[in-house]
């Protein structure tokens, strides 16, 4: 490929409060021009527009106002000067309690389709908490501090946690616990609003209703956000749920390990490393109490609490310029067969033959909403030339009986070329994308654009697509 070339990327994070897009420039870099095999990597991420915070456009409880989220969008592309032929990669994040929204896939979908050719739609919480940690510093801190840190991204309807040790993420967590589950009416103060997950904390925490009756209201607020602190202390000093604990606590994947410090994100951070507003009404939701009352909790009194790099803008920024991936050199790609959009990454049964297959677990992919799925070749004993041989007979036998086309396949070793050949001279009419250099989990999608110059590589977005109903 060319010495160097520049990607332009999106991030739209569509929030239980606040809507915001951000758009960055990604620097790709062949990092052995000398060599025969080039290895091309993301060299420099810089924004280059950074959009205004909108809040997030809602029909009614359960419904996002589709059409007025397009134009926050559309107008937001007019001040960047950018038109969505322009953008090569990037991703729609839709977080917290607007993932739950009855319409929600349909809007991203959507949006994605409008936003650009290679945008993406993605949701999951644990994607939230990832790349939510990369945007707001915690990320670059732990790499650089030689050190273990969580990043708590506290947002209107979630709170999510992840750690990063030395630069390398090590688990989330998701808990129900956010500024906008209570909503309060900005002139008189009072609650007018209660979520599902409000609902539950606060007959917890008052069982009797005349006691609520009884009590000042911003006291039993602050009674119901103290119950969410101390959920979400329990879930990062790794101490036995309880019972109420059960029902916000979405997703908890975080190792048992020691922290060495903590850094907060989200539009709620703001107040933690601000505190003191009077005002705390200001948003028409509880925001500013919940911050109160971190700042009060054995999280923020137990460990170093760095302030990173971003608060509000955290998710989007890392959603921007953090999450584009670009796969192995030596690849086998059909003409015409990219870009690829949420494709399943389907893992591999082992035969008692030896032999690995696929037909099972492609079986879970099946309706519509899936063009194709991507085959995923784990770790092979030795890479020889009979190995491959087998493994593409194999693949020869099960792709026709695999819905989908282009057919795609990941090798987790650097065997993609070789690999593709094999499989191009079995099946000489098939449509392949055979690439390697990506790193996968089980649960993951993809997201694969056009080459790059002269095919040396193609920028991939690995991710989770879950929307919580």
């Amino acid at each position: 490929m060319t010495k160097e070339m520049t990607l332009v990327s999106v991030g739209i994070d569509v929030g239980t409060t606040t809507t915001q897009l951000v758009i960055s420039k990604l620097t790709l870099v062949n990092v052995m021009p000398g060599s025969q095999v080039p290895k091309v990597e993301i060299s420099h991420k810089s924004i280059s527009y950074m959009g205004n915070v909108h809040f997030t456009p809602f029909e009614d409880r359960q419904h996002v106002d589709g059409v007025a989220l397009r134009e926050i969008i559309a107008k937001e592309y007019e001040k960047a000067g950018v038109k969505p032929e322009q953008i090569d990669t990037g991703a729609i994040i839709i977080t917290g309690e607007t993932a739950k929204k009855e319409n929600a896939s349909e809007i991203i979908h959507a949006l994605a389709d409008y936003a650009g050719d290679f945008v993406v739609a993605t949701a999951g919480p644990d994607l939230e908490s990832v790349i939510a940690g990369k945007g707001s510093g915690a990320e670059a801190l732990s790499k650089r501090l030689h050190a273990c840190i969580a990043n708590i991204d506290i947002g209107g309807g979630t709170t999510n946690i992840a750690y990063f040790d030395r630069g390398k993420c090590i688990g989330t967590a998701c808990i129900n616990v956010g500024g906008r589950l209570l909503e309060v009416d900005p002139i008189s103060h009072r609650l007018n609003y209660i979520s599902n997950t409000g609902r539950l904390i606060m007959n917890h925490c008052y069982p009797d209703t005349s006691e609520i009756q009884s009590r000042e209201e911003l006291t039993v607020i602050k009674g119901c956000l103290r119950s969410m602190v101390e959920c979400v202390e329990r879930v990062i000093f790794q101490e036995p749920l309880l019972d109420q604990d059960r029902p916000i606590v979405m997703t908890n994947l975080l190792p048992h390990v020691r922290l060495d410090g903590v850094v907060f994100s989200g539009g709620v951070a703001k107040y933690i490393y601000l505190p003191g507003i009077e005002e705390w009404w200001i948003h028409g939701d509880v925001g500013p109490l919940l911050a109160e009352v971190f700042l009060e909790s054995r999280i923020y009194s137990s460990f170093p609490v760095h302030e990173g790099s971003e608060t509000i803008h955290a998710t989007v920024l890392g959603a921007g310029a953090h999450t584009v991936n670009v796969s192995g050199s030596t690849i086998t790609i059909s003409k015409h067969a990219l870009p690829l959009r949420n494709v399943p990454a389907v893992y591999p049964e082992l035969m008692a033959s030896g032999n690995f297959s696929w037909l099972k677990a492609a079986d879970n992919y099946t309706d519509s909403l899936y063009h194709t799925v991507a085959l995923i070749v784990p770790p092979l004993p030795n890479t020889d030339f009979l190995t491959i041989l087998t493994l593409a007979d194999t693949l020869a036998s099960e792709l026709p009986l695999i819905k989908g086309a282009p057919k795609v396949i990941i090798a987790q070793q650097d065997i993609a070329k070789v690999l593709g050949q094999m499989l191009k001279r079995l099946m000489p009419s098939i449509q392949l994308v055979c690439l390697d250099g990506i790193e996968l989990k089980f649960g993951d999608f993809l997201d694969i654009a056009k080459p790059l110059p002269y095919q040396d590589a193609v920028p991939v977005i690995v991710k989770t697509l879950v929307f919580a109903r």
